[in-house]
């Protein structure tokens, strides 16, 4: 199936809402720039098979002074500006017929010798330019209303500004991976132009590039002027083409931060209707008791793996059904003792099938956005399938931002989960029991007191968790934590009144000791 159709069906599939769909990266229309931009391609004589041939397998290594490659064709994209999402791309055409002898592919030859005569025959075709190679030759390239494309050889009336050759360090480009990282180009605004450049550009130099000048001294190019010639492609379609993309990844990028408020205020709403003042205290326990089961859920995450993992979308449905199913079984909707628990419950579920949605959507655009550019390369040849993701990631968060999974969940921990403080937060780790009364230690770790005391009996004076020396010896009542303290009393009444019993038992036998004796009543 054309992927087209595939993410019609998708988007119908998930149940997309129709503003989220309007929203989406409109490949067929992106597609149909793609054609155009071919179509251009093969007006300059430069089709895709030759394209390929051109940019990938036959580039010139400028530390290769024998090289016999006639051609060669250099895609670069960069941003009019630092702060600017336009993208500017930019086609170089490097002719150099110096050295005609000694080429053994007759085919390569024969591909070079048909694009230069086309590129060569339409800079030929402007009359009204003077014959000087120091003249900048400049020929546009306009769509007619039939869709033809025709070769306008004034720049009367237009728009676009001749290319000049740039004084200063051009912003950086991005080039294809097979590209020559020396050459860099200057930065232009878009248009629809084919421009010739007779004389070598001088370029500002680093340590890190090397000005053209030297590349053709490292050519052995004698006679620049006449047996090299760079022109400087900028089509008009690809221009289009990078436009519309960012008007679109600029639509998703609105539309996430409009979704991710509402989600957030749907938590603000769900933290609210959660006044632990008013819930009674079986309800409490039941909202402990699901949110547990929720965080073993690890709908979004895998906790338990390196840097939390994020769930893909088909894990989160099955994380969530499991979710709903534990809940199911444990009967907790039916426990609940007030209609506003359940309600509220409701609200929770809404919430996170809302964020679920959204990633879905968001993974289908993009696999659009991958598949348009792939489609993109597979009919020009231009390899910006790399390329363009990388220029574009500090400008599109919809594709290349955080996940909007990692910061939502991050507010359901802080704004919600956290309402309901859970035992495990306030254990002892040594008896694994509320840490009734809690000592904190000089190393700010939490004991209960009953198990400080015995580790004191038995002369262990150093904290159980970081070994930090004297940590309990040197704990008084000064340590004691009055504030969790309450905290338990408040949120774990059941638990600490548990372990007051447990307590009691345990002095009532350190008292009998292990004296077998019964008290005999006469």
């Amino acid at each position: 199936m054309k992927f087209a159709k595939t993410l019609e069906r998708s988007l119908i599939d998930e149940d997309i809402p129709e503003e989220w769909v309007e929203a989406a990266i409109q490949y067929k229309s992106l597609k149909k720039c793609i054609n155009k931009v071919v179509n251009e391609l093969k007006f300059l004589g430069l089709e895709q098979n030759k394209l390929k041939l051109l940019i990938n397998d036959k580039e010139i290594d400028i530390d290769d002074t024998n090289t016999n490659n006639p051609i060669v064709a250099q895609y670069t994209l960069h941003k009019a500006s630092l702060n600017s999402h336009d993208i500017i791309p930019i086609l170089k055409i490097i002719l150099d017929f110096s050295d005609d002898k000694n080429i053994t592919n007759d085919n390569i030859n024969k591909i070079c010798q048909e694009v230069k005569n086309k590129i060569e025959g339409l800079l030929n075709e402007d009359n009204s330019s003077s014959d000087d190679n120091n003249d900048e030759k400049i020929i546009e390239l306009k769509e007619q209303n039939d869709g033809e494309i025709k070769v306008v050889s004034s720049r009367e009336g237009s728009l676009s500004p001749p290319m000049k050759a740039s004084t200063s360090p051009p912003l950086d480009p991005i080039t294809s991976p097979t590209s020559s990282p020396e050459v860099q180009q200057q930065s232009q605004q878009p248009q629809a132009e084919l421009t010739a450049v007779p004389t070598p550009l001088k370029l500002n130099t680093d340590e890190n590039s090397i000005s053209i000048e030297k590349r053709l001294e490292k050519l052995n190019i004698e006679e620049p002027h006449t047996k090299k010639r760079e022109i400087n492609i900028i089509l008009n379609s690809d221009s289009k083409f990078f436009k519309m993309l960012d008007e679109e990844l600029n639509v998703l990028d609105n539309l996430r931060k409009t979704e991710e408020d509402k989600i957030i205020g749907e938590i603000t709403k769900i933290s609210e209707n959660m006044n632990l003042s008013k819930m009674k205290q079986a309800d409490l326990y039941k909202w402990r008791e699901l949110f547990k089961i929720y965080l073993d859920s690890e709908v979004y995450f895998k906790y338990n793996e390196l840097n939390y993992k994020q769930k893909n979308n088909e894990q989160i449905v099955s994380s969530l059904n499991q979710f709903m199913n534990n809940v199911n079984k444990s009967g907790i909707l039916t426990q609940f003792k007030k209609k506003s628990s359940i309600v509220t419950f409701n609200q929770f579920i809404s919430m996170n099938f809302h964020l679920l949605k959204m990633l879905k959507f968001q993974t289908i655009n993009t696999e659009a956005l991958r598949k348009i550019l792939k489609k993109f390369d597979k009919q020009t040849s231009l390899g910006i399938q790399n390329i363009y993701p990388k220029l574009i990631s500090s400008d599109h968060i919809f594709v290349s931002g955080k996940s909007i999974a990692q910061s939502i969940c991050y507010i359901i921990q802080n704004s919600v989960l956290k309402l309901i403080p859970q035992l495990d937060d306030y254990s002892c780790p040594i008896c694994m029991s509320i840490a009734y009364k809690p000592i904190r230690l000089s190393c700010n770790h939490l004991f209960c007191v009953r198990c400080l005391v015995k580790m004191k009996q038995q002369d262990k004076m150093s904290c159980p968790m970081c070994r930090k020396e004297n940590a309990i010896l040197e704990a008084d009542s000064s340590n004691l934590d009055l504030e969790s303290m309450e905290l338990m009393k408040k949120y774990f009444p059941i638990e600490v009144r548990e372990k007051l019993k447990e307590r009691d038992k345990e002095r009532y036998r350190d008292l009998k000791g292990n004296s077998d004796d019964k008290c005999v009543i006469v």
